[in-house]
């Protein structure tokens, strides 16, 4: 087998893991990936997300996300994890057919981990997060674009929270200097501290939150496992465009999501040493705690 044959077929094996399962999948159109800018960002709020395993004390892992706020849609995502991932996908695709000897393929329990091998590039599953979602003000849906393998297809659901059940109180409280109000909320089996402020009048706020007369600064569950705070804020002076790729994305629902979701390996690994390729799942297996429990 050839092999850049060899790789198009690794690449397709989240795809035939759908397709073995029957779920109900239907395509986008198969033109290469393709960023569109759907809206532009006025205002980019940086987001420190943490998350703590229940029996523990401290954050096992803490994350910089963005949020993109423009007059329509926003945009939250990892951009750490989606450079790492970026990398990855780049090795797979830049890489010259003829300068490949031989294709080394480890796979699920002859995982291996090729990190003491000079030159490998690889993105670990518990590394960031790899979700976007954009939330249109319009429709009040949400896109959630998602995927399971760093170097296979990416998979889109929509999402329809319906208006969030926020409970305002008067209790205050400060983040960044700004002067915040509490607000709670039960979402999808979890209960939730917010705290918001109408000095910045804009309905939006990390993850899949919204609704609240003002931007939501700081969140978390009242188990304390998942906290977000807000740590910049910047107004652009010049529109920066908020960029989408769904070009090659694959539809499915949440529930079917986030079934595969708990399959996910640890990671994977590309390594490309004297015209030899391999390419390694991580070893170990990851241990989800989703923030949705219903």
């Amino acid at each position: 087998m050839k092999p850049f044959l060899f790789i198009a077929s690794l690449c397709s094996l989240t795809l035939s893991v759908f397709s073995q399962q029957r779920i109900s999948i239907n395509a986008q159109n198969s033109n290469p990936s393709e960023k569109k800018a759907i809206d532009k960002a006025s205002l980019r709020c940086v987001y420190l997300f943490s998350k703590r395993k229940p029996d523990a004390n401290q954050p096992y892992r803490s994350d910089q996300m963005v949020l993109e706020i423009g007059e329509r849609f926003s945009k939250f995502y990892d951009p750490a994890r989606q450079q790492r991932d970026s990398l990855l996908n780049d090795r797979m695709k830049n890489t010259d057919p003829s300068t490949i000897k031989s294709i080394n393929v480890f796979r699920a329990e002859s995982a291996k981990d090729l990190s003491n091998m000079p030159g490998t590039v690889g993105s670990g599953s518990m590394e960031g997060e790899s979700y976007q979602i954009v939330k249109d003000k319009q429709t009040s849906k949400q896109t959630i674009l998602d995927y399971v393998s760093v170097i296979a297809d990416r998979f889109k659901y929509t999402d329809e929270p319906g208006k969030l059940d926020w409970k305002i109180s008067g209790e205050t409280d400060t983040v960044l200097s700004y002067t915040c109000q509490k607000a709670s909320l039960h979402f999808r089996g979890r209960d939730y501290i917010a705290w918001f402020s109408t000095d910045i009048p804009v309905s939006d706020g990390p993850w899949k939150f919204n609704g609240l007369p003002g931007l939501i600064l700081k969140i978390e569950d009242t188990e304390g496992l998942f906290a977000f705070k807000l740590v910049g804020l910047e107004q652009l002076s010049t529109p920066s465009p908020i960029l989408m790729d769904d070009s090659r994305a694959i539809v499915c629902t949440r529930q079917e999501f986030e079934k595969q979701k708990k399959k996910q390996g640890a990671g994977m690994q590309i390594n490309l040493t004297a015209g030899v390729m391999t390419i390694a799942e991580m070893p170990g297996k990851v241990d989800l705690l989703p923030m949705e429990k219903e």
